[in-house]
């Protein structure tokens, strides 16, 4: 019974032993449990903070709604994004850079209020840019050119109208004017026979009693007033042909005041490029055209805010010189600039004579001084022809409908008419003095053509600011 006894006392042992090594086991896995159960919750709320940050629990409830249905290997986040690129194209026009939201509202803002600043006076605009958005102002210009468009076609109309009546009238007043041409010629015709008769009649004067003459000189008389009264009646269709012109020059005032004349010199106010980016540093500047737009090293611009209309005199704030071309962009080193306002993106260049797309007509008549110090140049004209011929522009001798620009120095001195004397002493005076004679009547026809065309003239310093030349051509004489 003993050892029956020792070995149920072995068991229980081993059963005790058992029981407590499984215990700690347990134990052991029930603190890595809670270590790892704390590490996950700690995650979560991490998770949880993180995803409240990008939105809340109602906003991720409702993000079909508000998003719209997700697209295939899409995050929501790249989803919204995309959103707002396509908006900033449709309200920019272009694709953006690769730049966070907060840069890209920025840049689409910065836009937003430099077309505003470009709005006319007298169209009502608020600071807040949620008071009038792009589709309002697409809108407002739309309402305001068909509102104009109808008064134009209106007007055009009543001017249709008018030249129709005055056609008639003339078409009538010419008629009138042959029916009374031929009544006169009739009339004069027969005022040519009285008269005839009346001069043989005074040759029988002393053969003719006193009462025949007078008779016949009634005659007379009375084809001169018949005359005179076929004038009146032209003079009176004159008259109303006149009235009728004046009601014609009378609608085409008003139409011009509706649509004015355009500006004679609008195409020199275009710009040519702008500034894309600029470093300081190296005095140099990037515009966005290139080697596609016909750039080329040595072209020269005039540079203007981005902000503010071009100067009628062409005075700009600086003025830069290509030296490196690619195929969409260009360098340009800085030639002269303002401390007082700088070069910045975004800015107007203008060249008078470059185009990339056709090839600018020019008229050049006069002496030229380069230096402004009141002293004309010899070779100035030549300068200015080079000019234009080196970038792209042609020249021609007179004024024609199809000339783009004239550009007109101070008028050619004409010199004294020389006497004998100095013809002995210099041989070629009179055809020096007849050369200045034709010199001068050319740029005073030149000058009346280009007027009576409505054809743009530059002076000397305006070509020079137009075309960015002004601070070489100072220094070059």
């Amino acid at each position: 019974m003993a050892v029956a006894h020792q070995g149920h006392s072995n068991t229980m042992l081993y059963t005790v032993i058992t029981f407590v090594a499984l215990f700690l086991v347990a134990a052991v896995c029930a603190v890595v449990f809670y270590i790892k159960a704390e590490d996950w919750r700690n995650e979560f709320l991490a998770n949880q903070q993180d995803t409240s940050e990008l939105a809340s629990p109602a906003q991720i409830r409702n993000l079909p709604t508000l998003i719209g249905q997700k697209n295939r290997n899409e995050s929501r986040v790249a989803q919204l994004l995309g959103y707002i690129d396509k908006l900033y194209v449709l309200f920019v026009g272009i694709a953006p850079q690769d730049t966070s939201a907060e840069v890209k509202l920025s840049g689409a803002e910065s836009k937003y209020k430099d077309a505003l600043a470009k709005l006319p006076k007298d169209m009502i605009v608020v600071d807040d840019p949620n008071g009038l958005g792009a589709i309002s102002l697409i809108e407002m210009y739309d309402s305001k050119f068909t509102q104009t468009q109808q008064s134009a076609d209106d007007l055009q109309k009543q001017l249709d109208n008018l030249q129709e009546e005055y056609d008639i009238a003339q078409r009538g007043a010419t008629e009138r004017e042959e029916e009374l041409r031929t009544k006169i010629t009739a009339e004069q015709e027969r005022a040519d026979s009285v008269q005839q008769s009346y001069n043989q009649l005074r040759e029988l004067m002393n053969k003719k009693s006193t009462e025949q003459v007078q008779t016949l000189a009634q005659q007379r008389d009375d084809a001169i007033a018949e005359k005179d009264k076929s004038r009146q009646e032209l003079l009176a269709t004159m008259s109303k042909l006149s009235i009728t012109q004046n009601r014609l020059k009378d609608a085409l005032s008003r139409l011009e005041i509706l649509k004015p004349r355009p500006m004679e010199d609008i195409s020199a106010y275009q710009p040519d490029g702008h500034i894309i980016s600029i470093d300081i540093s190296t005095n140099i500047v990037f515009i966005d055209i290139g080697s596609e737009d016909k750039v080329y090293p040595g072209l020269t611009f005039s540079v203007y805010d981005k902000n503010a209309p071009v100067p009628t005199d062409g005075t700009s704030k600086a003025e830069i010189e290509v030296f490196d071309v690619d195929k969409n962009t260009a360098i340009a080193r800085i030639n002269k600039s303002s401390r007082k306002s700088p070069i910045v993106e975004g800015d107007a260049i203008i060249n008078l004579i470059w185009d990339s797309k056709a090839t600018n007509r020019f008229v050049v008549a006069g002496d030229f001084d380069f230096d402004d110090d009141g002293e004309v140049e010899n070779d100035g004209a030549l300068k200015i022809k080079q000019l234009i011929e080196n970038w792209g522009g042609k020249i021609e001798d007179v004024v024609t409908i199809d000339t783009d620009f004239v550009v007109l120095g101070v008028p050619p001195a004409v010199k004294k008419k020389p006497t004998l004397d100095e013809i002995e002493i210099d041989p070629m005076a009179v055809d020096k003095y007849e050369l200045s004679m034709k010199d001068s009547e050319r740029y005073q026809d030149v000058k009346n053509q280009a007027k009576d065309l409505y054809i743009p003239m530059f002076g000397t310093k305006r070509f020079l600011n137009f075309i960015g030349y002004e601070s070489i051509a100072t220094g070059v004489k």
